[in-house]
């Protein structure tokens, strides 16, 4: 055929004369048994590769079909719905003794007198004291001191007295500036995030009882609570520190008398208290009954979702306040986070029950581990080697 004439008519023959596409080679068709074509086709994208498209461990997603089989999707990342572990209902204790001459290298002399004072003078670090949560300093075994810091303003403390006090001032707080109609509605500064500082305030290394060769063997510990403690009988105020520096009947107290404490303070049985006229003059899920300041708990959703800092809830920070539920038990409220799967607890909890637990410890082996307890020897300064055991928690023994 010769190609030619009027442009549209040249345009048709160009077409007609160009060579044909040479056809796309088809894919063999899988064969049946009986030896023709398989049935119908998987369809545009098969179970396998949709499975195959699904993320990891560790990488995003939006909803739990994104991540692979054994996943879910935890705050837009693929993390393990379960890690196979499950709450005990137990937890581990540390023993450094039964009786006192267990915290001794030899039998339990009568300590000189002018030794007493040896152990509260030349001991770095409070023997007893833990740096755990509190919130006075009566919870700090030891003798240690509850030192946290004010949840609206900066500051330490070891009280809600320590803390300035948010009130409302022509329509404004006064420490977060918020808009306001009375001083209700100005966050309360409290002391939170309170733990027990085991720094010795009496440490003096210099003095010449710490090198006093007769004061050497003599035992200066107690035992209390299964711990190896500076005893805390007392002749002299000299033989008293930390929290407790008065001696009072023979026993070392925070106060004797209200003149030892705060010009808020009230000393009772021991111990600085501030009375309390209302709920408002205590601390975090307190109700003031009777003058005295005592735990309750939480009684609402939505008063943990308002707590000012979840360091006081013994929580990790970062946790959203919102996300938290009261849950009571026994007859007191706590404030939890909810959960679905193991991954939204902290690392040494489990999703039970819907809410994150403890995991706690099967056996005293594991606490050895739990509590970093490895390697320990016996010293001149301490002489007794604690063990460990795993025990039921006081919160759910009979």
């Amino acid at each position: 055929m010769r190609c030619r004439g009027t442009v549209l008519t040249a345009l048709l023959a160009l077409q007609a004369c160009s060579p044909a596409p040479e056809a796309e080679p088809r894919s063999p068709q899988p064969v049946s048994s009986a030896g023709g074509a398989s049935g119908a086709s998987a369809g545009p994208t098969s179970s396998t590769e949709r499975a195959a498209r699904r993320s990891r461990r560790g990488l995003g997603c939006s909803v739990k079909n994104d991540c692979a089989a054994g996943l879910s999707c935890i705050r837009g990342v693929c993390e393990p719905a379960t890690f196979g572990l499950a709450a005990t209902g137990k937890e581990c204790v540390q023993i450094d003794c039964s009786v006192t001459t267990d915290c001794c290298a030899g039998p339990d002399p009568q300590v000189p007198e002018k030794c007493r004072s040896r152990a509260a003078l030349c001991s770095e670090k409070l023997p007893g004291c833990v740096a755990e949560d509190c919130t006075r300093s009566r919870d700090c075994a030891g003798g240690g001191v509850c030192t946290g810091r004010c949840a609206v303003s900066n500051g330490e403390c070891s009280g809600n007295v320590d803390c300035l006090a948010n009130k409302c001032v022509s329509g404004t707080c006064t420490l977060n500036f918020t808009a306001c109609g009375s001083d209700a509605e100005c966050t309360a500064n409290s002391c939170v995030g309170g733990s027990c500082a085991c720094e010795n305030p009496s440490y003096s290394p210099a003095h010449p009882l710490c090198t006093d060769p007769e004061c050497d063997d003599a035992c200066l510990w107690s035992c209390e609570d299964s711990r190896c403690v500076i005893p805390n009988a007392c002749q002299a105020d000299d033989d008293c520190f930390g929290a407790r520096p008065v001696c009072v009947e023979g026993a070392c107290a925070e106060c004797g008398a209200s003149a030892d404490c705060s010009f808020d303070k009230a000393c009772v049985e021991g111990g600085c208290e501030t009375p309390c006229r209302n709920d408002s003059h205590c601390g975090l899920f307190e109700a003031c009954q009777a003058g005295e300041c005592l735990y309750v708990g939480c009684r609402s959703h939505r008063e943990c979702a308002l707590v000012p800092d979840v360091r006081a809830l013994g929580l990790s920070s970062g946790i959203d306040t919102r996300l938290l539920r009261c849950h009571t038990e026994a007859g007191v409220g706590r404030c939890l986070v909810p959960c679905q799967t193991d991954s939204q607890c902290a690392p040494t909890e489990v999703c039970s029950g819907g809410l994150c637990e403890y995991v706690g410890c099967e056996s005293t082996e594991e606490c050895k581990t739990i509590l970093g307890l490895h390697g320990e020897v016996s010293s001149d300064a301490e002489p007794w080697i604690p063990t460990v055991e795993c025990r039921l928690s006081e919160a759910v023994a009979p």
